[in-house]
């Protein structure tokens, strides 16, 4: 009787520990690290947008951007775990591209040229800027911008395997905003403005839907929203010729149609490889 009381205990006991390895194992599907690189469309939004034009730059009313494209490299790590849901923290390095091509130029100065004083000191009448008003030719632009972000994500898995998940996350991102203006009027040469570097911070949403073809490898979908120029925004007359300022706060003293701050906005749909690294 003692050795069936004590193989019942063996066996008991082997149970217990195979079904808490069975459990363990289940847990640990949810990866440590993820590495995700995407590819992007950007379609600028609120004042990135061009609502008139490209030349919406130079009478300050918007950035006169019409299409977006960028990249992204993300690494996420896991913080916490629950029985569905997953706690990640993230870093994001991303670079935007915002671009329009018109058939159409601007004189915003006599001499279509910017000179360092911008936007204020036109040096050939001593008054300020006048108006941009639109005239033949063509115009082009692009705007830059390379962001770190920091952020924290839920990620919510569908499924028993722990193979698919959807992902909600927010950040705060840290940007570098600058380009070039192009312009040539018909019968003259073409001239350029330069948007000189200008750091901005902001914030960003995204959610995010992915997939695990096995334990190493998946794929991912998604949407964000971002407003890189949240904080920060300062207006200030350029230090050289054909160089400006992003000009996003409103200071008429500047420019009588610099009134209002200016807030950029993009919404970016991306997608991209993942690799899911560890256990967590």
């Amino acid at each position: 009787m003692k050795k069936i009381f004590l193989l019942f205990t063996v066996a008991f006991f082997i149970a217990g520990i195979a079904n808490s390895q069975q459990v363990l194992t289940s847990a640990n599907k949810k990866p440590f690290v993820t590495i995700e690189t995407s590819g992007a469309f950007d379609l600028p939004i609120m004042d990135l947008k061009a609502t008139n034009g490209i030349g919406g730059f130079y009478n300050f009313t918007d950035y006169g951007a019409s299409i977006g494209y960028g990249t992204a490299l993300n690494v996420k790590f896991a913080v916490y775990n629950a029985k569905r849901t997953q706690l990640r923290t993230y870093v994001t390095i991303a670079y935007s591209q915002f671009t329009n091509d018109e058939a159409k130029a601007y004189n915003y100065s006599i001499s279509g040229y910017v000179h360092s004083g911008y936007p204020y000191i036109n040096p050939e009448t001593g008054l300020p800027y006048q108006t941009a008003t639109p005239t033949n030719g063509i115009s082009n632009m692009r705007i830059n911008m390379p962001s770190i972000a920091l952020g924290c994500e839920l990620g919510v898995y569908t499924d028993r395997k722990f193979r698919s998940s959807f992902n909600f996350g927010l950040d705060y991102n840290f940007n570098v905003i600058f380009g070039k203006y192009y312009q040539t009027i018909d019968g003259k040469q073409e001239t350029f403005t330069t948007l000189n570097p200008n750091l901005r911070t902001g914030l960003g949403l995204s959610t995010t839907y992915s997939y695990k073809f096995s334990d190493v490898v998946g794929f991912h979908v998604g949407t964000r929203f971002a407003i890189p120029n949240l904080f920060g925004k300062a207006s200030e007359l350029s230090d050289s010729d054909a160089g400006t300022y992003l000009l996003d706060k409103g200071n008429a003293s500047l420019n009588a149609n610099l009134v209002n701050s200016r807030t950029l906005g993009y919404l970016r749909f991306f997608g991209g490889l993942s690799l899911f690294l560890g256990k967590k």
